[in-house]
């Protein structure tokens, strides 16, 4: 049994635990607990002893370490767990000043043999329960040495809690908290985390939050938190844990998230104004060409309004392509199965009598469940379209379908001129987008977007006459071998 102050430093050690050490009761006597552990080991004792000293009743708090005598180090260490108390005769939760983040640094008065609190406030007893088997201590340490390591070098905040009543109170926070929300680790600890980072109207969602911890769930959602600097918007992810004392704790990782909802709103806003403008202003145009045609003699005005004509309804198809776009990357419902084989009919059956001179070759398995969802018919619709209305008008489409392991894998193709290098290098390779000119492969980034989000791959090959998309989707978990 040993007794350390609110400073850490021991005041008291009893002669079994000097033995366990190897020395005796007098050299304990005095020294920076900390001087007897081994290295790296202290924030984890202190962390058990600051909680006894905060607790709001007699409560215990154990905690594991390694004990290597004094002087500290690795070399001999004996990993054992350690419970500590309150003193005797010390009020509960009036540790004060007590957090324990003065200790290690011999800061206790040794003239007075160490007892830098001579009322005894803030003070806890310690006792070595057993030692731990080697392999299981070296595995302890080895995931305690890992999580650390993740823990402060993690760039999301993170912030370890223990709910006490119904309140998250902050047991420790790492340097990406700080970073993100603004407040320091020494001004939070002990504190409920919902009073610094929860706006007002959203308490009663911090609750329920706190409340499935409390059960054991886990939680994940977009929230609107506090910083010292503001509102911001954050990725939430809540993880409950158990340490086995009958306690209830859990990890908060805050990923601000601010930056990309903001671009994607701006994104929204000025395509969507862009969109509409253009269409109506093109309308206008066409309009005017039109009645331009239709009013003069002359063969070079008529020439010159009929180019107009032409380019204009270029411009409003790219239009309508850039908002089928916008249309189908809004759509945030999950992935969900779909029949790749019955897509592709549907899609088909809707071109044969706008392209009766089209051939249709289809080698399909009688069913492709896929996890892509519906999106995968406008994806297939823009394959398709490319093949058609950029090649001569007996065309052959050929499409294949099959299932391997896990991807299904369509190969769209055509007998065509293909398509034109600057885009595919562009929506495929390695080529600058900006080299696209007048939204021209648009649909082909839908089909790379549609089928990237779902996990799969798209890829283009020319060879033989032939130019062919190949599309990998997953497979749904029914279809997989």
């Amino acid at each position: 049994m040993f007794v350390l102050d609110a400073s850490g430093v021991v005041v008291h050690a009893g002669e079994e635990f000097a033995a366990h050490l190897g020395t005796d009761t007098a050299a304990l006597r005095g020294r920076p607990f900390s001087d007897l552990l081994a290295d790296g080991d202290w924030p984890e004792v202190r962390e058990a002893a600051a909680a006894v000293r905060a607790a709001r009743g007699w409560e215990s708090r154990r905690c594991h370490c390694r004990l290597s005598g004094v002087g500290g180090g690795a070399a001999g260490a004996v990993a054992v767990e350690i419970e500590f108390a309150p003193s005797p005769g010390v009020e509960v939760g009036s540790g004060g000043a007590g957090d324990g983040s003065g200790a290690g640094d011999g800061s206790g008065d040794a003239d007075r043999g160490g007892d830098s609190d001579a009322t005894g406030a803030g003070r806890v007893v310690g006792a070595v329960c057993r030692e731990l088997p080697e392999p299981a201590a070296a595995r302890l340490h080895t995931e305690r040495d890992r999580f650390d390591h993740l823990f402060d070098l993690v760039d999301d905040a993170v912030i370890e809690f223990e709910i006490v009543g119904v309140e998250p109170i902050i047991r420790t926070v790492n340097p990406g908290f700080e970073a993100v929300f603004g407040y320091g680790a020494a001004e939070v600890r002990g504190e409920s985390l919902n009073d610094f980072i929860v706006p007002p109207n959203a308490d009663d969602e911090a609750v329920d939050f706190d409340q499935r911890t409390a059960d054991g769930k886990a939680n994940h959602a977009i929230v609107t938190r506090q910083t010292a600097w503001g509102r911001r918007e954050f990725l939430y992810r809540g993880i409950p844990y158990s340490r086995g004392d009958g306690r209830r704790y859990g990890f908060s990782i805050y990923s601000d998230i601010t930056g990309q909802r903001r671009a994607r709103e701006h994104l929204q806003v000025l395509q969507r104004v862009l969109r509409h403008n253009l269409r109506n202003e093109m309308n206008v145009v066409l309009g005017m060409a039109e009645e331009i045609r239709e009013a003069t003699a002359d063969s070079r005005v008529d020439h010159a309004a009929a180019r107009i004509a032409e380019h204009t309804k270029t411009l409003l198809r790219v239009s309508e392509k850039a908002r089928t776009a916008a249309a189908v990357l809004d759509d945030q419902r999950p992935d969900e199965v779909v029949d790749a084989t019955a897509t592709v009919r549907a899609v088909v059956e809707s071109r044969r009598t706008r392209y009766p001179a089209a051939t249709f070759d289809l080698d399909l398995p009688p069913s492709l469940p896929v996890s892509v969802g519906p999106k995968l018919a406008q994806a297939l619709a823009n394959v398709v379209e490319n093949a058609l209305e950029h090649t001569p008008e007996d065309v052959t489409v050929r499409i294949e379908a099959a299932a391997c392991e896990n991807d299904a894998t369509l190969r769209i193709s055509d007998d065509g001129d293909g398509i034109p290098e600057i885009e595919w290098a562009a929506v495929f390779g390695d080529e600058d987008i900006t080299q696209l000119s007048h939204g021209s492969g648009l649909g082909l980034w839908v089909v790379k977007w549609v089928v990237e989000s779902a996990g799969g791959r798209v890829d283009y090959d020319r060879r033989d006459g032939w130019s062919t998309v190949q599309l990998a989707l997953p497979l749904a978990d029914e279809a997989r071998c």
